[in-house]
């Protein structure tokens, strides 16, 4: 006879994820938010900053925020976050100009990070170590789904002639009534694995000096700027090569990885984790070669969706694998370095692939996302063999 295990669903679990749910809807609110600066004539050479300055605030905050959370203080730290996130979407009726509209996105920016870093806390509270990998999946679905439906019903509101800040200053309202859930989490009783107290940045640096997580969060990185390479650069190639509404390969590739973690999440704790995610990422690193030589819509979105499989399990998994090889005390702080990760990813991998792309063109920026995959595998199977869970 098997035993199931601590359950999962359990009353905070369920709550976290209806809050990150709505943090995460309100920032898919700005899939617009481009179009939205079109309209304010500002000089074209700023966008991508105004676009991208919400995820620079992240990188900078988060580090130097996580090592100070714990489960004693998360929960009121996360409704000072969403209260700035409320303040700042109400801040975009009065921001026109760039410095303006730089400085809510920052302030919005920081909010969301406050939010997000004390939720990874609290989620690591909760969290039964042995089953680090179906419930990670899971929280990645949360993350995942506003992204997959929010945007084209803001397309067909503002098609509706809603105006953007008038959907923006709904959302504000909208989520306020968020704290509501947030105020129902209970409070985990202290243990001797979390004090309750905060240790600082000593902890960070104390954290880091361990070698696989050093090495798990190498992974984060090399594998988020291969990701964001092939996101901002996929489309002009794709038009390029003649494919109809190239966007639809993350569509495809965005379907196909929320239906694997809703069917196999459950299956991520029973896999051995570092040996599944290694070959997740060899396959990844042929698959963005293959790109180069696709012809045809049909093919394709047929490698959308490969990608979103091979993203739908890679990506859970190597997170899982953190939060298991993390000291039960430090578990928050990875959870919340691997979003940092992300983050650098998010601005290394476009900023590299922007220069090989003026410099070498198509076929090799493509080969350098498959060598980002390529080391990634290498990190993974470096791994100490008795953490190759």
């Amino acid at each position: 006879m098997t035993t199931r295990g601590p359950a999962i669903f359990t009353r905070e679990f369920v709550l976290l994820n209806i809050v990150l749910g709505c943090a995460s809807a309100t920032m898919a609110l700005f899939f617009q938010f481009h179009t939205y600066l079109l309209s304010l004539n500002i000089d074209p050479r700023w966008h991508g900053f105004l676009l991208g300055a919400d995820a620079i605030t992240g990188i900078i905050l988060q580090p130097l925020l996580s090592p100070y959370l714990h489960s004693g203080n998360a929960k009121k730290v996360a409704a000072a976050g969403l209260c700035v996130m409320v303040a700042a979407l109400g801040l975009y009726n009065f921001a026109a100009t760039t410095t303006a509209i730089a400085c809510v996105r920052v302030v919005h920016g920081g909010g969301f990070t406050v939010l997000v870093a004390a939720m990874m806390t609290l989620f690591a509270a909760h969290i039964p170590s042995r089953k680090s990998g179906e419930a990670i999946g899971l929280i990645s679905i949360t993350r995942l789904i506003p992204y997959a439906f929010i945007p084209p019903v803001v397309v067909y509101l503002v098609g509706r002639s809603y105006g953007f800040i008038s959907i923006v200053t709904m959302a504000a309202g909208f989520m306020t009534l968020f704290l509501i859930p947030l105020a129902l989490i209970r409070s985990v009783p202290d243990s001797g694995e979390d004090s309750g107290r905060a240790t600082g940045l000593g902890s960070l640096v104390e954290n880091v000096k361990a070698v696989p997580v050093r090495m798990l969060l190498a992974v984060n990185l090399v594998f988020y700027s291969a990701y964001t390479t092939l996101f901002y650069f996929l489309k002009d190639f794709g038009t390029e090569k003649g494919i109809e509404n190239p966007g639809f390969f993350f569509t495809v590739a965005m379907i196909s990885m929320i239906v694997v973690r809703i069917a196999g999440s459950r299956y991520f704790d029973r896999m051995r984790k570092a040996r599944v995610a290694a070959v997740c990422l060899a396959i990844l690193a042929v698959c963005h070669v293959l790109v180069v030589f696709i012809h045809g819509s049909a093919a394709f979105l047929a490698l959308g969706a490969a990608f979103g499989v091979l993203w739908g399990v890679g990506i859970p998994l190597t997170m899982a694998l953190l939060f298991d090889v993390s000291e039960a005390r430090f578990r928050g702080l990875n959870m919340n370095l691997s979003l940092v990760m992300m983050q650098g990813g998010f601005f290394a991998g476009p900023l590299a692939g922007g220069f090989i792309l003026a410099q070498w063109g198509y076929s090799i920026l493509f080969l350098f996302c498959g060598l980002l995959n390529a080391a990634g595998v290498v990190l993974l199977t470096a791994l100490p063999a008795k953490i190759k869970t």
